[in-house]
């Protein structure tokens, strides 16, 4: 299986998942994407977002669904309330890390969950992937509670964050 031969669009019991374009993400920076809930685009994932670009630009269109965010969208809505994504390609290991954000409005209410399961899901599809990795900080209890939830174990601490493993 290739990385081109996987499907690009995931579908939970609530949510869609569809990762963006080079063109969606540029939308976002230019503030015409209207499309993401304006509350998820924090400055921290707004530069995340130039980070993707950047590297997007750089590799073969096959490894954008590695690189850029996924939009996470409920079914019957056209707005998303969220973005996932890997933060690059695989290590040599076969780990990937995991960035996310979720609109305040919709959190505490499953759909992180929800949507990290499927992307897990996702990631389970690629031979070359072993699991995935997030750095959460110590003080985000929410985060590490759903990490927790969705079977990542506790690994060590890496300054303010801790570090969270997932093994398929």
């Amino acid at each position: 299986m290739t990385l081109a031969n996987i499907r690009k669009t995931r579908k939970s019991e609530r949510l869609f998942l569809t990762p963006l374009s080079l063109d969606e993400l540029y939308r976002l920076t230019d503030g015409t994407g209207d499309f993401l809930m304006a509350s998820v685009l924090t400055e921290t994932i707004r530069l995340a977002i130039l980070h993707k670009i950047k590297t997007m630009e750089l590799l073969p269109s096959d490894t954008h669904p590695w690189l850029t965010y996924w939009l996470i969208r409920r079914q019957g809505v056209r707005q998303g309330i969220g973005v996932i994504g890997s933060k690059n390609l695989p290590d040599e290991n076969g780990y990937a890390e995991l960035g996310y954000a979720v609109a305040e409005e919709y959190r505490r209410q499953g759909y992180f969950t929800e949507a990290m399961t499927e992307f897990l899901d996702w990631m389970y599809e690629c031979p070359f992937c072993s699991g995935a990795l997030l750095y959460i900080r110590a003080a985000n209890i929410p985060s590490v509670r759903a990490a927790e939830k969705c079977g990542f174990l506790y690994e060590e601490m890496y300054g303010i964050y801790k570090v969270y493993r997932y093994i398929f």
